[in-house]
């Protein structure tokens, strides 16, 4: 009985093959498709931890338009800003690494998982936006993002925090050594924090949903954030310098869980993709326009604002957390970093 069980199991296998074999094209659609293939809708969590005014959050607005549009439905985005789903992008990364979080934006805290990425995130390495972008929208970038699905996530587009400014609440800073003693908030960043001591500060790292309370409560003299969290965050409330460093242009990371990906169908995935890269232009204009008004708001609400004028004096301090990055990364990282030298 067990051999003939074992003939009749042969037979319905090699059916089945031979089936498969005539519409290969229609097999693999159905496998791509997943838990899709079955025409049911798709609603997909999309998560940020910055407020929902934020240029996250009005690309975030523009990814959720296109793809509910481009799928006649059929795929709903929700969205949870604020920190609703994650109070930080580490627990957003690790959401969608699990499945509880579809979709998700992060910044620094995604060289934990992909350490190539703390090379976008040298100090002046990136000239002005355009040659970031330039960088990131190419293969540079698609290379380092790839990285990505070693953690069981999907790198969809960079997104931007943009050029990153420096706030304390103690002295203006023009040179390099106004920086000393000064305990200055990081993100969970090797790079960042070896930026910050190469400068004579004294860099901590903390979460964000404690950056607030900690300056107000004098626990640390100052923070650095691009001009737009600054001023969405309120910092101006509890802070009263502002110095324009440029120091770190922060590329922003979209990603999807790798599950979830691999569960829609071509059709679907090309309109992620879409919407990404959408919002992602929605996020990059936002932050650039708003910008030079975003130093004119700051002055309006009691900040003293400082730009950099011998910019030179801190590449120069800064310059030694290159060597840094490609002793920890080898010769993969200069290679890249090379290349991102090439294209100015």
């Amino acid at each position: 009985m067990k051999k003939k069980t074992k003939i009749l199991s042969a037979v319905l296998l090699t059916g089945t093959v031979l089936v498969g074999c005539g519409n290969s094209e229609s097999t693999e659609n159905q496998s791509a498709a997943g838990s899709e293939g079955n025409g049911q809708a798709v609603t997909l969590s999309f998560a940020y931890e910055l407020p929902s005014d934020h240029p996250w959050g009005h690309g975030a607005e523009r990814f959720k338009e296109i793809v509910e549009e481009e799928t006649d439905g059929q795929i709903t985005v929700e969205l949870y800003g604020g920190g609703q789903l994650g109070g930080t992008g580490r627990e957003i990364q690790e959401g969608a690494q699990v499945g509880t979080i579809d979709i998700g934006i992060s910044s620094t805290p995604m060289a934990q998982l992909n350490p190539t990425l703390d090379i976008f995130s040298l100090p002046y390495i990136f000239q002005s936006r355009e040659h970031a972008w330039e960088v990131l929208d190419g293969e540079i970038g698609q290379q380092v993002g790839d990285k990505l699905e070693e953690s069981n996530l999907k790198h969809l587009a960079y997104w931007e925090d943009g050029f990153r400014q420096v706030t304390n609440d103690r002295t203006p800073i023009t040179s390099p050594e106004d920086f000393q003693g000064l305990r200055i908030r990081v993100p969970e960043s090797n790079v960042r924090m070896e930026t910050f001591n190469a400068l004579g500060a004294s860099p901590l790292p903390m979460a964000w949903s404690e950056v607030f309370t900690a300056l107000q409560q004098g626990t640390i003299d100052g923070q650095e954030n691009p001009l737009s969290v600054i001023h969405s965050a309120s910092f101006y409330d509890v802070q009263e310098y502002l110095t324009i460093t440029n120091h770190v242009y922060s590329p922003a990371t979209l990603f999807m869980s790798e599950e979830k990906w691999e569960q829609l169908d071509e059709e679907h995935q090309d309109i992620i993709l879409e919407a990404a890269a959408a919002g992602r232009d929605v996020n990059r204009e936002m932050n650039q326009e708003q910008d030079e008004a975003l130093v004119k708001e700051l002055e309006e609400n009691g900040m003293e604002v400082t730009e950099i004028t011998d910019m030179q004096a801190f590449q120069e301090r800064t310059q030694p957390v290159w060597s840094i990055v490609t002793d920890e990364l080898g010769g993969e990282a200069e290679e890249i970093i090379n290349s991102i030298l090439e294209t100015q």
